[in-house]
């Protein structure tokens, strides 16, 4: 009997353990940002190897120069699209990690201060 008490005890524990987060209402944005960037280096990158074959597919003749140009040039607006929504989510994230860095740095700069109420010299 004790022991069962036991184990609904660690299960309860347990539960609200697991299932704190959730309640509690805060959530992490940031978390979804790894996300997006992992997309846009996957979309760049499929771009990138989308030219090399329309490269390597005209230059074995397999694609005719119009539709080498035409084809080309639309891979390389999306590429650079794609760049560009990088750096910016890339810039994004380097601005809140500096905002981190220095609230970081005040509450050890804080920290290590003596504390003024005590009479600290």
């Amino acid at each position: 009997m004790l022991g069962y008490l036991a184990l609904a005890a660690v299960s309860i524990a347990v539960f609200i353990f697991v299932l704190e987060p959730l309640l509690s209402g805060e959530r992490e944005p940031a978390a979804a940002m790894p996300a997006q960037l992992a997309d846009l280096r996957a979309r760049r990158q499929y771009l990138i190897e989308a030219i090399r074959d329309v490269d390597f597919d005209h230059a074995s003749g397999k694609v005719g120069d119009e539709e080498y140009r035409e084809t080309r040039g639309r891979f390389l607006r999306e590429a650079a699209l794609a760049t560009r929504d990088l750096n910016l989510e890339t810039g994004n994230l380097d601005d809140e990690l500096e905002v981190e860095i220095l609230k970081l740095r005040a509450l050890a700069a804080r920290e290590g201060q003596p504390d003024q109420a005590q009479g600290a010299p």
